[in-house]
């Protein structure tokens, strides 16, 4: 049997399927180089895509904490009219839920976590376990009512309550004219 796979190899016709099938295996390890690029490039895209919807959400839930805060303050006497700007440092961090599994070897443990995935209808998705609020980094609130000591006394003690903030990182100042 192996008589006849050397005479074959050694033949016109087996140098030719040998020069094939190396040309086809050069051929197939070039592609496999090419195509974890592509991923990559496509992983990059889509990180990008959630960095900028992070952002934004990150914006929006500053703008609720603007509105909610002068609702607020707007109803403490002496305070008046009033605009605050909350800025956020970081962005909102979404926690999934893990499954541990422990492999127990010789003299040593092992473990590995992985998101559970949920599969529906519409695809798969993992198992949010919590949404972390991105960290109030400091506020500024200017109201009409704050040229008085104890007004912005009462307005950096409702900020430290609401957002439990230090006082340090609360700028309370009066307003020079007409607030919009």
């Amino acid at each position: 049997m192996w008589k006849k796979i050397r005479e074959q190899l050694h033949s016109e016709r087996g140098i030719r399927i040998l020069v094939l099938l190396g040309t086809a295996g050069l051929g197939l390890i070039l592609l496999s180089g090419l195509l974890p690029e592509r991923n990559r490039e496509s992983k990059t895209a889509e990180n990008s895509v959630a960095a900028e919807d992070t952002a934004a959400e990150t914006q929006q839930y500053c703008r609720r904490m603007e509105e909610e805060l002068s609702r607020i303050l707007e109803q403490v006497e002496g305070v008046g009219t009033c605009r605050v700007l909350v800025n956020a440092a970081g962005t909102a961090e979404t926690r999934y839920v893990q499954d541990a599994e422990t492999d127990l070897a010789e003299s040593r443990q092992q473990s590995q976590q992985k998101c559970v995935i949920l599969s529906d209808s519409s695809g798969e998705r993992a198992l949010v376990q919590q949404i972390v609020s991105p960290e109030i980094s400091g506020v500024v609130v200017v109201c009409s009512g704050a040229s008085s000591s104890v007004v912005q006394e009462r307005v950096s003690k409702a900020v430290q309550a609401v957002l439990s903030l230090p006082s340090s990182r609360i700028c309370v100042v009066p307003s020079a004219g007409n607030i919009s």
